[in-house]
C-alpha cells in the first residue's frame, strides 16, 4: 500500500445519500471558514480559475451542481454579470445560507437556488450553456449517472467544469500533505466544525476518488469528450473537463 495515502479502509467514504446530507447539515455553519482554513485561502483563488475558463462562453444559463453555500456561484456571477445561474444543492441547511449571501449582495434576481439530486437534474434537455461543481464530484454516490445526467442537461458544445481536491504528484509534498490532510485537518474540523467525522471522511474520499485518467474515462462513457485536467497550484486540486460533443 502506498504510505502517501491515507487508510481508506479504516475510513469509508459516505455512500448513502441520507449520511452525506445528515453530514453536511452538521458542518454547514463552518463550511466556507473550514474551506478557507484548510486552503489557506487557495478555495477561493482555485474558484476564480475555473469560473475563468467560461469566459467568452455563452450567455446562459449556467449550473453550479451542488452549490452549497453558493460561493461558486458567487464567483461566476462576479466575473460574467450577464450571466443567470442556478444552484442546485440536496442540503437545506447549506441552500438556507446561500440564499442569505444572495440577499445580502441582491442577487436574489441572478442566481437562483434549488433543492435537487445530482442523480436526477429538475431540469430540460439542453438547458444550460455550462455546469461549473466545486469538490461535488467524489460525494455522488453513483458518478457515472450524474455525469450523466450533466451531458444531457448541458448543450452541445456546452462544457462540464469540476474542480476537486486531488493528491499532489511530488513524493515529498504528498506525504507531507498525507500528514497534514489526515491527522491536522480532522482535529480542526472537530474543534472548528464540531464534526471531526466530516473532515476524517474528506481525505479519505479524496483518496478514493479517480484519478484524472480513470475520470476521463468515465466522462467519455457518459457521453463527454474528456479535456485534460488542469492541476491548480500547489497541486492539491485540479478542474476536470467535459465537453458534451456537438450533434445528437
Amino acid at each position: 500500500m502506498n504510505r502517501n495515502l491515507p487508510p481508506t479502509r479504516r475510513v469509508p467514504a459516505v455512500a448513502d445519500p441520507r449520511q452525506s446530507l445528515e453530514l453536511f447539515a452538521a458542518i454547514a455553519r463552518r463550511y466556507d471558514l473550514m474551506n478557507h482554513l484548510m486552503s489557506a485561502g487557495l478555495d477561493i483563488l482555485w474558484r476564480r480559475q475555473a469560473c475563468a475558463l467560461l469566459d467568452g462562453g455563452r450567455p446562459g444559463p449556467v449550473l453550479d451542481l451542488g452549490t452549497g453555500t453558493a460561493d461558486l456561484a458567487l464567483t461566476l456571477a462576479r466575473r460574467r454579470p450577464e450571466l443567470r445561474i442556478v444552484g442546485l444543492d440536496p442540503s437545506p441547511q447549506m441552500l438556507v445560507l446561500g440564499q442569505r449571501k444572495l440577499a445580502g449582495r441582491g442577487l436574489e434576481g441572478r442566481i437562483e437556488l434549488l433543492r435537487g439530486d445530482a442523480l436526477d437534474l429538475p431540469l430540460p434537455d439542453a438547458s444550460c450553456s455550462a455546469i461549473v461543481s466545486a469538490f461535488v464530484l467524489r460525494n455522488l454516490p453513483d458518478l457515472p449517472r450524474a455525469l450523466r445526467e450533466m451531458r444531457r442537461v448541458v448543450v452541445p458544445g456546452g462544457l462540464v467544469l469540476c474542480l476537486e481536491l486531488t493528491w499532489p504528484q511530488a513524493p515529498i509534498f504528498r506525504g507531507l500533505f498525507c500528514l497534514y490532510f489526515t491527522r491536522l485537518v480532522p482535529v480542526l474540523g472537530a474543534a472548528i466544525a464540531n464534526s471531526r467525522r466530516a473532515y476524517t471522511y474528506l481525505p479519505a474520499s479524496v483518496a478514493a476518488f479517480p484519478r484524472p485518467e480513470a475520470l476521463a474515462r468515465t466522462m467519455e462513457e457518459a457521453g463527454l469528450t474528456p479535456l485534460t485536467a488542469r492541476r491548480l497550484f500547489p497541486g492539491t486540486a485540479a478542474i476536470h473537463i467535459g465537453l458534451r460533443p456537438e450533434g445528437p
